[in-house]
C-alpha cells in the first residue's frame, strides 16, 4: 500500500494516504477483510454415515452433533473389552485370595517363603492384567464416542462431502467444514513505513494500539476489536505489514470475507 507523508504533531509523524479527513490526530485508515477459523471435520473411525444431522449454512453449537458412523462394531468392541475387564477382576480376587492363604499357612510354617514370593508375583502379574482391562474399557468407550461427529466451536456449516451411507476412513474422509461465527479476526495491512515510526514511539505492540472497525453502511467505526498480532515480516511485494485484531460478533451479523475500514491509533496513555 502506498504512503503519503505527513507531519503531525511530535510522536507518529506519519499519516497514510487512506486517512479520512476528518480522522482524530494520530490515527490512520485501512481496508481489512475479515477471517475466521475454518475446519474440516474428518471421521476419527471408519464406517459407513447413518446419518448427517445437519445441512449446509446450519448454525451449530460446541458439540453439537454432525454426522453419525455406524457404532455396532465399535459397542461390540467395547462389550468384549468389559467383559475381558471381568475376567481380570476375577482373577485378581483370586490371586488376593491364595496370597493371603499362603501368608498365614506361612505364619504357620506350613510352607516355606519361596512359595509366599512365588503368590505376590502371581498377585502383581493379575493387578497389572486387571489395570491393562481398564485402560482397554477406557479406549474402546472412546473409539465408540467417535462415532458421533460433533462440532468443535460454535459456527457455521459449510462444504458437505459426504452423504448418508457413505464410506468412511478414519482420519481421511472429510465429512463437512465448521466455519467459527464467532469471534472474527480482521487483518489489515499498515505500510513500513508506519510500522517503522511506531516502532520508534514504542507503540509497535497490540496492547499499545487501538483498533476500532466499521463495515458497509456504518458510520464511525462502532466496533471495538482487539489487536492480537502484528506479524514480525514486512511483505516485500507490498512493502506493508500483516495486523490482526478480534471483532465481536454474538449476534452471528458478519461473516468471513466482508470488508471492513479498519481505524488505528495510539492507546490512550493510563
Amino acid at each position: 500500500m502506498r504512503a503519503t507523508m505527513f507531519v503531525l504533531v511530535a510522536g507518529l509523524a506519519f499519516r497514510s494516504a487512506d486517512t479520512r479527513a476528518d480522522d482524530p490526530p494520530k490515527g490512520w485508515e485501512f481496508t481489512g477483510r475479515t477471517q475466521a477459523t475454518a475446519v474440516d471435520v474428518r471421521a476419527r473411525v471408519t464406517g459407513h454415515l447413518t446419518r448427517v444431522a445437519v445441512r449446509e449454512g446450519d448454525a451449530v453449537a460446541a458439540g453439537d452433533l454432525l454426522a453419525e458412523i455406524d457404532p455396532r462394531v465399535y459397542r461390540l468392541d467395547l462389550e468384549a473389552a468389559k467383559a475381558r475387564l471381568m475376567m481380570a477382576e476375577a482373577k485378581m480376587q483370586v490371586a488376593k485370595i491364595k496370597a493371603a492363604n499362603t501368608r498365614s499357612l506361612l505364619e504357620k510354617k506350613v510352607i516355606s517363603q519361596d512359595e509366599l514370593v512365588l503368590h505376590a508375583a502371581v498377585e502383581a502379574e493379575a493387578e497389572a492384567s486387571l489395570i491393562v482391562a481398564k485402560v482397554e474399557v477406557q479406549r474402546a468407550e472412546l473409539i465408540l464416542s467417535w462415532t458421533r461427529v460433533t462440532a468443535p466451536f460454535k459456527g457455521r456449516v459449510s462444504q458437505i462431502q459426504a452423504n448418508e451411507g457413505s464410506l468412511v476412513t478414519a482420519d481421511q474422509m472429510h465429512i463437512l467444514t465448521v466455519v467459527a461465527t464467532e469471534p472474527l479476526y480482521v487483518t489489515f495491512k499498515v505500510p513500513e513505513a508506519i510500522v517503522l515510526q511506531l516502532r520508534r514511539d514504542g507503540l509497535s505492540e497490540p496492547g499499545k494500539l487501538v483498533v476500532a472497525v466499521a463495515f458497509a453502511n456504518e458510520e464511525g467505526y462502532p466496533h471495538l476489536a482487539e489487536l492480537n498480532l502484528i506479524d514480525p515480516e514486512v511483505d516485500p511485494r507490498t512493502a506493508t505489514v500483516r495486523f490482526r485484531a478480534t471483532v465481536p460478533n454474538p449476534k452471528g451479523l458478519l461473516s468471513p470475507g466482508m470488508s471492513a475500514r479498519v481505524h488505528l491509533t495510539p492507546a490512550p496513555k493510563s
